[in-house]
């Protein structure tokens, strides 16, 4: 989690960008990004850039990592794999996924490209103080926001800039958002702009079911970026499902939700289908309940070990949701309770929520509640999103807390969204909001 580039406290440039010759001393803002899912580059902690190859399987680097993949028979990133052995921490009396070697590296380039050029060429030219908080997105959640709070704390405390009462501009990326809110819940006073990029908070998904089931597939499955056999030793992917009594956030009545459970006007998920038990998973065949029957060919073949470190992934999952997320079921997203402070405590804080609702996206799987099966294979029900989050989800925050919705370009997605050409500007709005000669220079720094 240590920023990629080092960053510089303080700002004297020249700029010949705009207004003739600018020269600015000045301190410049804090900026924090933190990527979604997937989109930390892995590596193996031991190993220098030059000796991991091209052909290791311990590395995720996309495109660059599927030539190892490839080469080992289209395996899907089998060298990330974690292990399924779990240790009690002493000092919580929790249990705790073992580690391995691999670590969080840098940020993606290849699906961020733009975005991330905009923020190094600003940080570069002295214009920002930028952080990237990678964070390694197999682990628990719980393990991940932890080291991104502790992350942005430090810097936060040890910067010239902060001393002299400035704040930080946070962007998060999907899932970025989900590991970063309880830092600014805790810490309001630590930022100035929140700016949420089809950010998922509330209102869970079961959409990683068909994950746990085939893996992570690209063209009809012809290439395989993550196996179903890796993906299962992964604690945070668990982290995605509503816990019971959340709200439903997609659209219509599915076999997911209790129609007749709507006492405060919402559909509820049933109650008696507790997806956070393991239990459930072999009851109903979801994941390596089903995958591995059908390999052993009726035989089942799932051993102890393999069920007891799924629990402990959904343990340590409805752990971070109901700690953050939830905070009592059944509550209206508006409901103060979701904050950890008096509401005009985050009065100052800008917060732009970012996304499309133009894509038809997953709402819900069919599940046969005779029979005991879930049919991932495709969706029973779509609704209004952008391909990944239905548009009730990256638009919500919760607490009620005052936030602008700004709609993404025509035809971008969830994850092509964050290198909009719109979304630049809105970078430079957040980043030098009282100074226009600033954002002048970075238009033209930017060729905008």
């Amino acid at each position: 989690l240590k920023p990629n580039i080092s960053p510089q406290t303080s700002c004297s440039y020249f700029s010949p960008y705009a207004y003739g010759t600018v020269i600015m001393n000045d301190i410049k803002p804090i900026v924090f990004y933190v990527p979604g899912l997937y989109s930390s580059t892995l590596r193996p902690s031991s190993d220098s850039s030059s000796s991991i190859g091209c052909l290791s399987d311990k590395q995720w680097n996309p495109p660059r990592s599927l030539i190892a993949t490839l080469a080992r028979g289209n395996n899907g990133h089998a060298g990330l794999k974690l292990p399924i052995t779990w240790s009690q921490d002493n000092d919580s009396n929790r249990y705790v996924q073992d580690k391995d070697d691999i670590e969080a590296d840098d940020c993606l380039y290849f699906v961020q490209d733009k975005l991330l050029h905009t923020l190094d060429t600003l940080h570069k030219n002295g214009m920002i103080e930028l952080h990237k908080i990678v964070w390694d997105w197999r682990r628990s959640f719980e393990e991940a926001e932890q080291q991104i709070a502790e992350r942005m704390e430090s810097i936060i405390h040890n910067s010239p800039t902060t001393t002299m009462n400035k704040k930080a501009v946070v962007v998060t990326h999907s899932t970025g958002a989900l590991l970063t809110w309880p830092s600014i819940c805790r810490h309001p006073e630590f930022f100035s702009c929140w700016l949420n990029l089809a950010g998922c908070l509330l209102k869970g998904s079961n959409l990683f079911l068909g994950e746990f089931q085939y893996g992570y597939n690209m063209y009809s499955g012809a290439l395989r970026m993550l196996s179903k056999e890796a993906f299962y030793t992964f604690a945070g992917l668990y982290s995605y499902f509503p816990t019971e009594g959340e709200e439903y956030g997609g659209m219509g009545e599915s076999d997911w939700v209790d129609a007749n459970n709507t006492a405060d006007g919402n559909n509820k998920f049933y109650t008696d289908i507790d997806i956070y038990k393991v239990e459930t998973w072999e009851e109903y065949k979801i994941g390596i309940f089903g995958w591995r029957k059908q390999q052993q060919q009726g035989g089942g073949g799932v051993t102890e070990e393999e069920r007891i470190h799924i629990q402990h992934c959904l343990d340590a999952a409805k752990r971070f949701r109901e700690t953050h997320l939830v905070k009592g079921a059944g509550k209206n997203p508006n409901d103060a309770s979701f904050l950890d402070k008096d509401l005009k405590e985050y009065a100052h804080l800008k917060i732009v929520c970012y996304g499309s609702d133009k894509l038809q996206t997953h709402s819900a799987y069919q599940v046969d509640r005779t029979n005991k099966t879930v049919d991932v294979s495709s969706s029973k029900l779509k609704t209004s999103g952008d391909g990944t989050l239905f548009t009730s989800n990256w638009q919500t925050v919760p607490g009620g807390l005052e936030r602008e919705i700004v709609m993404a370009e025509e035809g971008s997605n969830h994850v092509t969204l964050v290198n909009d050409t719109k979304l630049q500007s809105l970078l430079l709005d957040c980043f030098f909001a009282d100074d226009e000669m600033k954002r002048a220079s970075a238009r033209a720094l930017l060729k905008l």
